[in-house]
């Protein structure tokens, strides 16, 4: 399921799970509908565009004190200090789920819920997750 995930990435296109039983479309995909048990082996690619569900914007990042895996995503230069990050839910259209990501190019004052968002690409797609920058506002 990931290798097909990654291979949608790199061709700059979002795949989800169908499921046969209810109908709904994950993304990512998944083998099992936690919905109603059923096997999910057929995909879907849904658009890049969808609503913001969920948000929080994070204090302004400061030196020390944040660890991420062991790391400090300033001392790393992940963060710039100061930084605010906005992590997201996004319900892509045609998917009947959430996506967590990340709130890209945005004015932390404008983010609301129902927000319209697209996925924001790496410039040359490789075949990673990193490929899936975050979203950024329509």
């Amino acid at each position: 399921l990931l290798e097909e995930y990654v291979k949608g990435l790199k061709q700059k296109k979002l795949i989800g799970s169908f499921c046969p039983g209810c109908g709904k479309v994950i993304v990512p995909p998944r083998n099992l509908c936690g919905r109603c048990h059923r096997i999910m082996d057929r995909r879907r690619i849904v658009s890049n565009r969808g609503t913001i569900t969920c948000f929080i914007v994070t204090p302004p990042m400061e030196k020390g004190k944040l660890k991420v895996l062991g790391m400090d995503p300033v001392e790393t230069g992940l963060i710039k200090e100061g930084e605010v990050v906005i992590p997201v839910f996004v319900k892509f259209d045609g998917s009947d789920s959430n996506t967590d990501t990340i709130l890209l190019n945005a004015d932390p004052k404008a983010v609301h819920i129902g927000m319209r968002v697209k996925v924001l690409w790496v410039k040359e797609p490789q075949g990673a997750l990193s490929d899936f920058e975050g979203v950024e506002p329509v």
